[in-house]
């Protein structure tokens, strides 16, 4: 028994603070946050947005390893993928309604994916960036895993690919409501195909606090988007 606790002790002694700390200041931060939007309804106060500003604040600040808190928080990173499949179970229930639009929508995200990699396409040269940074952000509207997986295949930087994805996504979580009611865009499933297309797995999860419909329609365009620029993205930004 005694050498089970010297085995605790030496553990606890040698793995940096931050690490011992980043699971549960990950969660309590969140917590806190997404307490505060929900009585002041302010759109910045994000809880994705504010803890990972406040992470990075503390990172910097006391001069800690990037390494140990991703090292820390490796259970979050982990439920990631289940996280995704799990926005299916709206999509499930308003599928008769989606089934009888199959046509709109599937024109309505390959619009999208297109409009997506050109812009993508156009500002990396006429920034004159480096060519492996085509298919590192052309892939920034779809959810982080499949990007990721995108942009490696093409050549591109998938660890730049999850950051360019994460900001894109809690930059539309923020603004993409307010935008589309600044823009008088009032139809719930329009509205939720934006934010799945345009702000993936955040913006989904954004939708779905606005309503079951805006969070299957979100849903969709996450999915639909996924897939299509899994296959079409080779061609799209190589074809130029």
């Amino acid at each position: 028994m005694s050498e089970f606790f010297n085995m605790i002790y030496d553990f606890l002694a040698n793995s940096p603070v931050l690490y011992l700390t980043a699971l549960p200041l990950t969660v309590f931060l969140y917590i806190v946050v997404r307490y505060l939007q929900g009585k002041t309804q302010w759109a910045l106060l994000n809880p994705l947005l504010i803890p990972m500003l406040l992470i990075i604040a503390l990172i910097l600040i006391t001069g800690s390893k990037p390494q140990d808190y991703q090292n820390g928080s490796i259970l979050i990173s982990k439920l990631l993928d289940p996280a995704v499949v799990c926005l299916a179970i709206p999509l499930y229930l308003k599928f008769k309604m989606i089934k009888a639009q199959a046509g709109p929508i599937l024109i309505c995200c390959t619009i999208s994916i297109f409009i997506s990699f050109i812009i993508s396409y156009v500002s990396c040269h006429l920034l004159g960036v480096n060519p492996n940074m085509i298919p590192t952000i052309g892939a920034r509207s779809i959810t982080t895993p499949l990007a990721m997986d995108v942009a490696n295949r093409l050549g591109g930087i998938a660890s730049i690919t999850a950051c360019v994805v994460c900001c894109v996504g809690i930059l539309g979580a923020v603004i993409g409501f307010p935008l589309m009611k600044l823009f008088h865009i009032r139809n719930k499933k329009a509205q939720g195909l934006a934010m799945g297309a345009s702000a993936h797995a955040v913006g989904t999860s954004a939708a779905n606090e606005h309503g079951e419909t805006e969070g299957a329609y979100s849903s969709l365009g996450l999915i639909v988007c996924g897939i299509l620029t899994t296959f079409f993205s080779y061609t799209i930004i190589y074809s130029f």
